[in-house]
């Protein structure tokens, strides 16, 4: 058996989520479909993230096993060739047998985009939470420093969660205004079930005076999501990169600036 490693891009729209389920299509299902075509048999998908109905990446991390000997820098051209346009492999390579794509990563970074428009050109309809309100950044970034840090968030928790620790750390939030967007990138060792979308949406409340730095340290330490406002859109969220070295300023700031539209600023 050899374990391949894939990077993934794929478009969040047409998929229920990335993880397989019984009576929905989803990217891991498309993938296994595809291996199983590929390979002849019937093949296993670990991934990073369990990205939401809706959500994007250009940076999923999976891996499988395989007795193919196919070598493992040719599975992108391989499976790009069955796979539909909306999913692409990015990269493929073969790694050590014992090599996790969950145990062995240091984080993630994800970004959200947002508009303070009702409305926004149709190329960006897909990809941005047209919130139709208007924001003051200076709000947001102070409600950024309140979320930043190892806190209990439980509040920022969707319902559906699996068991887990609520305890996370969130490395950095970075809020980015150009043009008529708003680029949120939030960095940290892991993330709860809606959480990033949570926070997205707590900072947007933040950015119109609704929520305050004050309210934001009340709602964790609640520990009760009812405290919290809705959760932002899916389809403005994409994970932009897994991390396998620790996480450092210079590898969030190189993430920040690196070349992932829309999300690019």
């Amino acid at each position: 058996m050899r374990n391949i490693r894939i990077t993934l891009a794929y478009e969040g729209t047409a998929y229920s989520g990335f993880q397989r389920q019984e009576n929905s299509i989803t990217v891991q299902e498309i993938l296994e479909t595809a291996l199983q075509k590929l390979t002849g048999t019937k093949t296993t998908l670990y991934f990073a993230a369990r990205t939401d109905a809706g959500v994007h990446a250009y940076g999923q991390e999976c891996t499988f096993y395989t007795e193919s000997s196919i070598p493992g820098d040719r599975f992108i051209f391989a499976l790009n060739i069955l796979l539909p346009p909306d999913i692409r492999v990015t990269e493929s390579r073969e790694v050590p047998y014992d090599f996790s794509v969950r145990r062995n990563n240091y984080g993630k970074t994800y970004g959200y985009l947002l508009t303070e428009e009702k409305d926004c050109p149709p190329f960006f309809k897909r990809y941005t939470w047209q919130t139709g309100r208007k924001l003051d950044i200076s709000k947001m970034e102070k409600a950024a420093e309140v979320l930043s840090g190892t806190h209990d968030f439980t509040s920022f928790r969707g319902n559906n969660s699996v068991p887990a620790s609520p305890v996370r750390t969130i490395h950095d939030i970075r809020i980015i205004k150009k043009h008529h967007f708003f680029h949120i990138f939030v960095t940290g060792e892991g993330f709860l079930y809606h959480m990033v979308r949570n926070i997205a949406g707590a900072l947007a409340d933040a950015g119109t005076g609704k929520l305050t730095p004050k309210d934001l340290r009340e709602i964790l330490e609640a520990k009760d999501r009812k405290f919290l406002g809705a959760t932002a859109p899916a389809h403005g969220l994409c994970l932009l990169k897994v991390y396998f070295t620790p996480v450092t300023k210079e590898l969030t700031e190189k993430t920040i600036c690196g070349s992932y539209a829309p999300w690019s600023v």
